[in-house]
């Protein structure tokens, strides 16, 4: 059995192979075919998007949260105009 399988028996889950995925960090010199050979979900490289939000290595930059911001927008964009007095419209 993989280690996630045996994961998944120890805590009572089951693992979607599906859905899994591995992301190798500085894993230069190693053999990653070998390593991964039963691991039966796909091999990522950073960047990578985890719960809607950019992980990397490096520095998060603000093009990379723009499209949280114009979600964000989007959505004030809706109830802003109605709800809000004229000052704090003028803020915003």
């Amino acid at each position: 059995l993989s280690i996630l399988h045996l994961f998944g028996e120890a805590m009572g889950l089951h693992v979607n192979l599906a859905k899994s995925s591995a992301v190798p960090i500085s894993c230069g010199d190693l053999d990653l075919g070998s390593i991964l050979h039963n691991f039966g979900g796909i091999v990522a490289s950073l960047p990578i998007t985890y719960l809607g939000l950019p992980i990397t290595t490096s520095r998060i930059r603000l093009v990379h949260l723009q499209f949280i911001l114009d979600r964000i927008r989007a959505r004030f964009a809706g109830w802003k105009g109605r709800l809000m007095h004229i000052t704090g419209r003028r803020v915003l």
